[in-house]
């Protein structure tokens, strides 16, 4: 089978995927709202009922399909194990990458906010405020994280390593980022995906993945924001005017500026400490070549085919209504 060939397969594939869900959740919202309209006033239940229905669908669909389509395409990455450290460090500079690359989303979107005239709303943002600490912590940091990392990183690069690392990185990533469905999360989205595959390819053990998936979104979701409750952020930036507001707030408030304090401080350690890992590390970043890499450049056939054509633009479209309509 060519690079070609594979790629178009598997971008059909998501495409099914990524219709599947929609139909099922469509037909999910219809028969809560004619049988169970309570639920509407219950943001957790829709929240786990979409979780649930979306890795259901997607063990429906994903590994019984790639199998099918790929049958004899299958490459597992060599196995080597990482220390504690290292997972460490990697999760360190996984924070980092979410950092700059969420920055330059918000330029993007400010940008379009201004050029549109429509305030673009982050889902996450909705989450966080609405769902149950509980089943945030269960669903981000164990659920999410092991479904997602099967369906973008073991299924994907198992049957697309043969052609190229590097288009299978860029290709995991950019799926990963399209299927979230909305603009905001959509750049962190790929820049971490495409972070996770590497990591994948040079491990060979996709629980790697699964842990620092885990780890950032317990640290995004659950950590950082329990801590930033705990502080009034409208009274903080209205005291910050000047310092003796300041200093009437945090004696006011010792619980709240101590909070903030310790978020603020957390994520500044974390970020040095990525900048010292990458530096300290950069010549453990590389890319093997593989056996049917195509000669001519592996991005071409692994982008310009009907399959993986038909997945963004069906993405991009439905990313754009959500976004403005």
């Amino acid at each position: 089978m060519t690079a070609k060939k594979a790629y178009s397969r598997m971008g059909f594939l998501y495409l099914i995927f990524s219709l599947a869900v929609l139909v099922v959740q469509l037909i999910l919202s219809l028969v809560i709202y004619s049988y169970f309209p309570e639920v509407y006033d219950n943001y957790t239940a829709l929240t786990v009922l979409s979780s649930v229905s979306l890795y259901l669908v997607g063990l429906v669909i994903l590994p019984p399909g790639a199998k099918l389509l790929c049958r004899e395409e299958k490459l597992v990455p060599e196995k080597h194990p990482m220390k504690i450290s290292q997972l460490l460090q990697a999760f360190c500079v996984t924070y980092l990458i979410v950092v700059v690359s969420n920055w330059i989303g918000q330029i993007v979107i400010g940008f379009t906010e201004t050029m549109s005239g429509t305030l673009i709303e982050n889902p996450v943002d909705d989450l966080v405020e609405y769902v149950s600490p509980l089943v945030l912590l269960v669903l981000t940091g164990l659920i999410a994280p092991v479904f997602e990392e099967w369906f973008f990183r073991k299924i994907l690069i198992d049957r697309l390593l043969r052609y190229g690392e590097a288009a299978a990185i860029l290709v995991s990533g950019l799926m990963f980022g399209l299927f979230h469905g909305n603009l905001d999360q959509f750049f962190y989205a790929f820049a971490i995906g495409s972070f996770f595959a590497y990591i994948y390819i040079r491990t060979g053990k996709v629980h790697y993945v699964m842990i620092l998936h885990g780890m950032l979104n317990i640290m995004s979701s659950v950590v950082l924001n329990g801590l930033l409750s705990l502080v009034d952020l409208d009274a903080f930036y209205a005291a910050a005017a000047d310092s003796v507001s300041m200093l009437r707030f945090c004696l006011e408030d010792p619980v709240g500026i101590s909070a903030l304090l310790i978020a603020e401080g957390l994520v500044y350690c974390i970020l040095i400490a990525a900048v010292i890992f990458l530096i300290r590390g950069r010549k453990y970043f590389f890319l093997r070549r593989q056996s049917d890499e195509p000669p001519d450049g592996q991005f071409k056939p692994a982008l310009l085919n009907a399959g993986m054509i038909c997945f963004v633009i069906y993405s991009v479209i439905y990313i754009i209504a959500e976004t403005f309509f």
